[in-house]
């Protein structure tokens, strides 16, 4: 757990445990989602727009009523994606004076995990939007069979959003768009193939995505619609 994580979840939780003889909920919201990994990162398309790199999340928001306006808790999500052969070196393979080139892939879990605080601004009785932020991290998991091992690529992230909630009787609809944001996020760390197999022959004919820059934030938007309910009193939040 990296040192923001720690400590924004000491505050989190040091902040429920001190409040909880007063009025306060939990709140839990589930939810499924698109989301957009960022242009840069191997796991999108260089084509612009969104193209067809939109893929389907799950997630899992569990909050604490510190005051009316004001939640603190964690969020949880994963999705399971196939990298871009767009941003990896092509495989070359030689048999006498016979060159294969060979384009590079393999499916990807993900899982992005950490506390957030939420600030809801209430302007009529059903309807309620409201900002959140957090900071966490995500971890990958590449195909055990490509990578020959049992390996992950992990590193920090920070999040924030805005949405909408929509409450009638004991039921909240929620609306809302993320961006989590990966803190120096390595697209070469999800190429399974070894420096010696890559093409270095041809460089002519790798992608494009090869030589695009790696920025110090990647940004993956994430569309989400989904419920919450309080499992203590069973209202809606």
């Amino acid at each position: 757990m990296t040192k923001p994580l720690a400590v924004l979840s000491v505050i989190a939780l040091g902040a429920a445990g001190s409040l909880a003889g007063q009025a306060g909920t939990w709140t839990v919201a589930p939810a499924v989602s698109l989301i957009r990994y960022d242009r840069t990162s191997a796991l999108s398309s260089t084509a612009s727009g969104l193209s067809t790199k939109l893929w389907p999340q799950a997630s899992l928001d569990a909050t604490y009523g510190v005051r009316s306006n004001l939640r603190v808790g964690i969020y949880l999500g994963a999705s399971r994606v196939t990298t871009s052969p767009d941003y990896f070196p092509l495989v070359l393979f030689r048999t006498g004076s016979n060159y294969e080139l060979w384009s590079v892939q393999q499916r990807v879990s993900v899982f992005n995990y950490g506390a957030q605080v939420q600030f809801d601004l209430p302007v009529a009785p059903a309807f309620s939007p409201y900002l959140r932020g957090g900071v966490g991290r995500h971890t990958l998991y590449p195909d055990v069979q490509k990578q020959n091992a049992v390996s992950t690529v992990s590193g920090s992230e920070f999040m924030l959003g805005a949405g909408l909630r929509y409450s009638k009787g004991s039921a909240a609809l929620r609306l809302e768009v993320t961006d989590f944001m990966w803190s120096n996020f390595d697209r070469d760390a999800l190429n399974p193939v070894t420096a010696d197999f890559q093409n270095t022959v041809f460089p002519q004919d790798n992608p494009k995505g090869v030589r695009w820059a790696k920025p110090s934030l990647t940004h993956n938007l994430r569309l989400a619609l989904g419920f919450a309910f309080s499992p203590s009193s069973g209202g809606n939040q």
